[in-house]
C-alpha cells in the first residue's frame, strides 16, 4: 500500500510535535525540580488580606492590611505593589517594603482612595509581593457604594495609649442624604485594653456630622505593642469603617541604681571632712524626659549628705558626699535615696557604716612618722585629711619604709582599707610609693586612711603622706556634655583647640564615666592627626574619675580636634560618659 506524500508529511509533523512536547516536558520537569531547591535557599511566603472585603462610598478612603507570612524561614525584604488598579482608585502602603521574621508574619496597611468619578460597583484589587523572581499575590474586594449613606473617619493613622492609663480618640460619623442611627463597633483591641464609645449609636442626619469619643483603657496587664484597629459603623446593610494603628506603650519612667557599691563608710571627724561617698545613676526608660531631683531619708543624727548635682535633667549620675560630726552614733544604718521627677518617685535603699573617731594616728601633710615597730601579723592604721581647695588638680601620694622587716601597705580614700578593699597597695622591703589621683574633685575635703600590716617583725619603719596641688602652668580644655554609652556602640566626645600656639607638649587626660560593668569598656584618646592612644582596655580599674594619663606630644600640633573614644562591645549594660578634659603643659610633669 502506497502512502500519499501529503499523508507522510502530516505523520512527520506529528512525530516532530511529539518529540518537541516530550522535550518540553523533560525541560519543564527539570525546571520544576530546580524551583524547590531555590525555594529552599530563601524560603517562601504567602500574602493575605485582613479584611479581604471592604466597602466605601466615593470621595473617601478605606483601609485594609496586607499580611505577609514567612514559609520555610523566609526573611527577605519584600516589595509590595498593586496591579491593574481601576481608573479613579489610588493605593498607598504604610510600608512599601516589609521583612518578616523567619516563620513569622508582618503587616502593612493598604489605603485605597476612591475618586468621585468611580462608578458604583465591586472591584477586585490584586496586591502583589515580590523578592527577586519570587512573587505572590492576594486579592481584596472593594465595593464602591452610592454617595448616599455615611462615612466614619478618625484623625490620623496612629493612636497611643499608655499602660495603666486611658486615652481618647474622637470618631466622626458624617451623613449624606441619610437619616438613620449608626451603631459603632471596634475590632482588633488587644487583651488588657478596653474600648468604649461615649455615644452609641449615633444619628448623624442628612449632611450633618456627629462625634463619639472612643476611650481606650489599658490595664497594667496590657502588653506593649502595636495593633491594627478597625472602627466600624453599621446602619442596615450599609457598613463603613476607618482603620488606624493602636500603640500600647509603657509609661515614661526612670530607674535608680548605685554605681560600684551600695554602702558608704563614714568616719567621725572633728572637722568638716568627706570620708565617704556613693554614686547614684538615674536612667531614663520609655522616653522619659523630665528632670529628676534627689534627696535622702533616714540619715542617722550627726550625718549629712550633699548631692552633686542635686538635679539631673533628664538623666545621669549624681555623687553623694557624707560627713559625720562628733555627735554621730557609731554603727550600721540604712538610708533611702529618693528620686522625684514630675509625679513619679522612686526610692533606693543604701547602707551607711559610721566608724568611730580615728584621730589618734592622724598624719600631717608631708611630715614623716618614724620609729614604727610591729610584730609579724600586727597592723597599724593612720589617717590624713586633705582640706578643701579650689585647685583643679591634686594628687595624693604616700610613702612607706618597712625598716628591718617586710609588710604590705594599703591606702584607701574615704574609709579604712582592708586586705580586699583598697585603692592602692604596695609590698616590699624598701621604700615604695602608693599614689591616688582624683580629678576634677580637688575642691572636696577628703580623708585618706593608710594601713601597715607586718608580714615579718618590723622595726624602724616610717610612713609619710602628701597631698600635692598641681601648680604647673597649663592650658585646660574640657567637654562636659553627657554621652549615652549603649551596648555595642562607639561614642566620641570632641574637644576643639583653636587658640593654642605651637606643639602640644606634654598632655594629660582625665575622664569620668558611669557604667555598671567596667570591663565592657575600651577608652582611647584620638589626636587631631587621627592616631589613637589607649587609656584603658576592658580592665576592672577605676573609671570615675579616671587616673591621669600623660603623653609626650611635643611632636604634635596642639590645635585641632581631640576626641575621647569609648567603645562598649558587650551586651550587658549601658552607661554615660560624663565629661573629660585635656591639659597642655609646656614642660613634663614632675616625676615621683
Amino acid at each position: 500500500m502506497t502512502i500519499p506524500k501529503r499523508r507522510l508529511r502530516a505523520l512527520a509533523y506529528r512525530a516532530c510535535a511529539f518529540v518537541l512536547v516530550a522535550l518540553a516536558a523533560t525541560v519543564g520537569a527539570h525546571a520544576q525540580a530546580a524551583v524547590p531547591s531555590a525555594a529552599r535557599a530563601i524560603g517562601d511566603f504567602s500574602l493575605g488580606m485582613e479584611p479581604a472585603a471592604i466597602a466605601t462610598s466615593r470621595e473617601s478612603t478605606v483601609s485594609t492590611y496586607v499580611v505577609l507570612t514567612s514559609i520555610d524561614q523566609y526573611n527577605k525584604p519584600t516589595a509590595l505593589g498593586v496591579a491593574d488598579l481601576p481608573q479613579g482608585i489610588t493605593a498607598s502602603f504604610s510600608q512599601s517594603s516589609i521583612t518578616p521574621q523567619a516563620n513569622g508574619s508582618v503587616r502593612s496597611k493598604l489605603t485605597l482612595a476612591v475618586a468621585a468619578s468611580v462608578a458604583v460597583g465591586s472591584y477586585p484589587i490584586t496586591v502583589t509581593g515580590s523578592y527577586g523572581e519570587l512573587a505572590r499575590s492576594a486579592t481584596v474586594n472593594l465595593t464602591v457604594t452610592a454617595d448616599s449613606g455615611f462615612k466614619v473617619t478618625v484623625t490620623g493613622t496612629q493612636h497611643i495609649t499608655l499602660i495603666g492609663e486611658s486615652s481618647q480618640l474622637p470618631v466622626t460619623v458624617a451623613g449624606y442624604a441619610f437619616n438613620e442611627p449608626v451603631t459603632l463597633a471596634v475590632s482588633g483591641v488587644p487583651a488588657g485594653v478596653s474600648a468604649n464609645f461615649s455615644l452609641n449609636p449615633v444619628s448623624p442626619g442628612a449632611k450633618a456630622a456627629v462625634n463619639s469619643t472612643l476611650t481606650f483603657s489599658a490595664s497594667t496587664q496590657a502588653v506593649q505593642g502595636q495593633y491594627p484597629i478597625t472602627i466600624t459603623g453599621t446602619a442596615g446593610n450599609i457598613v463603613r469603617s476607618a482603620s488606624l494603628t493602636l500603640f500600647v506603650n509603657p509609661k515614661p519612667d526612670f530607674a535608680l541604681w548605685t554605681i560600684g557599691r551600695s554602702r558608704a563608710l563614714v568616719a567621725v571627724t572633728q572637722h568638716a571632712g568627706i570620708s565617704g561617698w556613693l554614686e547614684i545613676n538615674a536612667r531614663p526608660l520609655h522616653a522619659w524626659d523630665q528632670p529628676i531631683a534627689f534627696s535622702i531619708e533616714g540619715l542617722p543624727p550627726g550625718v549629712n549628705a550633699t548631692f552633686s548635682p542635686a538635679v539631673v535633667n533628664p538623666y545621669g549620675p549624681t555623687s553623694i558626699a557624707f560627713t559625720a560630726s562628733a555627735e554621730a552614733p557609731v554603727g550600721n544604718f540604712e538610708a533611702t535615696i529618693v528620686g522625684t521627677g514630675g509625679s513619679t518617685t522612686h526610692r533606693l535603699p543604701v547602707q551607711l557604716t559610721v566608724l568611730p573617731y580615728l584621730d589618734s594616728n592622724r598624719l600631717l601633710n608631708n611630715v614623716t612618722r618614724v620609729g614604727i615597730s610591729l610584730r609579724a601579723g600586727e597592723s597599724m592604721l593612720f589617717n590624713i585629711m586633705k582640706p578643701e581647695s579650689n585647685s583643679r588638680f591634686y594628687s595624693f601620694t604616700s610613702q612607706i619604709g618597712f625598716g628591718t622587716g617586710t609588710g604590705t601597705f594599703y591606702v584607701r580614700e574615704g574609709a579604712p582599707p582592708t586586705e580586699t578593699d583598697f585603692h592602692c597597695r604596695s609590698t616590699g622591703r624598701w621604700g615604695t610609693y602608693c599614689e591616688i589621683e582624683r580629678n576634677p574633685r580637688a575642691y572636696f575635703p577628703m580623708t585618706y586612711f593608710l594601713l601597715i600590716k607586718a608580714d615579718t617583725d618590723m622595726t624602724g619603719a616610717s610612713i609619710m603622706a602628701d597631698y600635692g596641688y598641681d601648680g604647673r602652668s597649663s592650658e585646660w580644655r574640657s567637654n562636659p556634655t553627657d554621652y549615652l554609652i549603649n551596648d555595642n556602640t562607639v561614642v566620641e566626645s570632641p574637644i576643639t583647640a583653636s587658640d593654642l600656639s605651637g606643639n602640644a607638649g606634654f598632655v594629660s587626660v582625665t575622664y569620668r564615666l558611669n557604667h555598671p560593668y567596667r570591663t565592657d569598656l575600651k577608652v582611647e584618646l584620638i589626636a587631631p592627626d587621627g592616631q589613637a592612644y589607649l587609656l584603658r582596655d576592658h580592665v576592672n580599674g577605676p573609671i570615675n574619675p579616671s587616673v591621669v594619663h600623660t603623653f609626650d606630644f611635643t611632636d604634635k600640633v596642639a590645635n585641632g580636634v581631640w576626641k575621647l573614644r569609648v567603645t562598649d562591645d558587650t551586651l550587658s549594660g549601658s552607661g554615660v560618659l560624663l565629661d573629660w578634659g585635656v591639659s597642655f603643659f609646656g614642660i613634663a610633669p614632675p616625676s615621683r
